[in-house]
C-alpha cells in the first residue's frame, strides 16, 4: 500500500503538470483535445493562464506533499474533493455541449477514474494505520 500511496501522489503530479502545459499552450490543448473551432481571444488566454497558474501551484503542492506522504495525506483527499471532482464535472459538461468529443476526453475520464482508484484506498490505508499506531506513522 505504501507504493500505491506514492503512486497516488505521482499520478497527480504528472497529471497536473500535463494540464498546466495544456492551459498555458492553446496549441498543445488543440492537438490533445481537438475541440470544435473557436477563437483564441485575449480573454481566453487570460482565463487559461490564471487556471494554469493555479494548476501549476497544485502540482507543486502535490510534490511538496509527497516528500512526507503519510503526514500530508490529506492533500490527496483535497485533490479528489473538490479538484478532480470539479474537473470531471467540467469534462462531462464540455462533452455534452459537443465542443469536445467523448473520444478525445476518454483519456481524461480514465485519468480521473485511476486517481479515484488509487487515492481513496491510499487515504483509507494511511488513516487506518495512523489510528492503529496512535497517529505516529511515518514511511520507513
Amino acid at each position: 500500500m505504501k507504493k500505491l500511496l506514492i503512486t497516488s501522489y505521482w499520478l497527480g503530479i504528472v497529471a497536473d503538470a500535463i494540464a498546466t502545459v495544456l492551459l498555458f499552450s492553446p496549441q498543445a490543448a488543440e492537438i490533445v483535445l481537438q475541440p470544435q473551432p473557436f477563437v483564441i481571444s485575449p480573454l481566453y488566454l487570460y482565463v487559461t493562464r490564471v487556471a494554469g497558474a493555479l494548476m501549476l501551484g497544485w502540482t507543486v503542492l502535490l510534490f511538496w506533499a509527497q516528500l512526507k506522504p503519510v503526514e500530508r495525506t490529506d492533500i490527496l483527499l483535497i485533490t479528489l474533493f473538490p479538484v478532480v471532482s470539479i474537473l470531471a464535472g467540467a469534462a462531462v459538461i464540455v462533452v455534452r455541449s459537443g465542443h469536445i468529443s467523448i473520444i478525445n476526453m476518454m483519456p481524461m475520464f480514465t485519468l480521473y477514474l485511476v486517481l479515484y482508484c488509487t487515492i481513496i484506498p491510499s487515504y483509507i490505508w494511511v488513516k487506518k494505520k495512523r489510528h492503529e499506531m496512535g497517529y505516529k506513522l511515518s514511511l520507513q
